[in-house]
């Protein structure tokens, strides 16, 4: 166990219920006590309800408060505002750091192969994707681009939160670049390709094309990035390829860039009406 919380960061997790003021913070660091906060965490991200979830992860941090994924599902179900969101995921990234300590080092390239650095990741980006909604960008920026580092392959598909970003910063290049780095059929990675394309050329065979690709993979997006629906505040937490709640993800979190993009929003009702011809 390396660098473990701060006490700031200890005084959070009291405040929050998530550690007895007794708590015995070197057994929790044991082997044992981790691997079975593990344990719990995994039953709590698939619970039938929020509700179990909660009271899963919450049983999981008794165990040890060195359990990322515990936290990171806290901060979706329990965080009443954006701010309280961005305090829970930040002590699931330090939960995540002191649990793997030098390994995050020693497995850098390929951290995601293993459970806890999979949680890891999974917490640091979440945490960068709160920083960014919050308005730090930079910060939010460098601990995506560390995520993408320390597991090229992305078992978390940071990806796609960190492309929106970037497209939505302006950032067309790197977004572009790291998209390409995948042979995504994510509907997501597809709008974002198709306005990067229109962002560079303006309509045409390529950009047409590569919208064609998106509408292909999936028709609801559409109705959400120009304005027909509204999508809700907060995106599903999981979804199916071609869903509606797929699209609501891809509105959530495209539809700021897509209407600040001269002309782009025109192009796509285009292309979607003659797709529907």
């Amino acid at each position: 166990m390396s660098a473990a919380f701060t006490p700031e960061e200890l005084d959070a997790l009291r405040g929050y219920g998530l550690l007895a003021a007794d708590a015995d913070l070197v057994a929790m660091a044991g082997e044992d006590r981790l691997a079975a906060a593990e344990a719990k965490a995994a039953e709590a991200w698939e619970a039938s309800s929020p509700r179990k979830g909660v009271e899963l992860a919450q049983a999981a941090l008794a165990e040890s408060a060195y359990c990322p994924a515990a936290l990171t599902l806290l901060s979706l179900f329990v965080a009443r505002d954006l701010p309280e969101r961005v305090r829970l995921l930040k002590l699931a990234f330090s939960a995540g750091t002191a649990a793997l300590g030098a390994r995050i080092d020693a497995e850098a390239g390929k951290l995601g192969e293993s459970p806890r650095g999979l949680a890891y990741l999974e917490a640091r980006q979440h945490y960068a994707s709160a920083l960014s909604v919050s308005g730090d960008r930079a910060a939010a920026f460098g601990h995506w681009r560390e995520v993408m580092r320390l597991d090229p392959a992305d078992p978390s598909r940071a990806r796609l939160d960190f492309a929106d970003a970037l497209v939505d910063a302006g950032e067309n290049a790197e977004a572009g670049a790291l998209l390409a780095r995948f042979a995504d059929a994510d509907a997501r990675a597809a709008y974002a390709k198709a306005l990067i394309a229109f962002r560079a050329n303006g309509a045409g065979a390529a950009a047409d094309a590569a919208l064609d690709t998106a509408l292909t993979a999936n028709g609801f997006v559409p109705a959400y990035l120009v304005g027909d629906r509204k999508p809700p505040k907060t995106a599903p937490l999981s979804v199916e390829p071609g869903s509606r709640d797929e699209a609501i993800v891809v509105g959530v979190n495209a539809a700021k860039a897509w209407s600040a993009t001269p002309g782009a929003v025109a192009w796509l009702k285009e292309r979607r009406r003659r797709a529907t011809m």
